[in-house]
């Protein structure tokens, strides 16, 4: 069974997440920037599971992906701990999670 950790590019473009079957999961700082009402119902319409990552692992990727916010590397650290396809249209994300051998796909841009 595929599983995808989602940023929250995955959420403001409103694609239809359906297309990725599996295991949906993001983080408790990605939804904190989950302000679109749409967004919001899209988490439980799609059965996101909300999962929390150790602070301490965060601020380890925070020194070696520098210019990620937080809520980035906490999509990195989970993508990490379950590897898990990263789905992301943030470009400095992708190349981020690449150099540490996570696979990111985008909606839009990514490659």
């Amino acid at each position: 069974m595929s599983c995808y950790v989602l940023d929250a590019s995955a959420f403001f473009h409103g694609r239809d997440m359906r297309a990725f079957q599996g295991r949906l999961l993001t983080t408790r700082q990605i939804l904190e920037e989950l302000r679109d009402p749409r967004a919001q119902v899209a988490l439980e319409i799609l059965g996101v599971e909300i999962v929390d990552v150790d602070e301490r692992r965060i601020e380890e990727l925070a020194k070696k992906a520098s210019g990620l916010s937080g809520a980035d590397l906490s999509a990195l650290a989970l993508a990490l701990e379950t590897g898990c396809v990263l789905l992301t249209d943030d470009a400095a994300l992708a190349k981020a999670a690449r150099r540490f051998g996570v696979k990111a796909k985008g909606f839009y841009f990514v490659r």
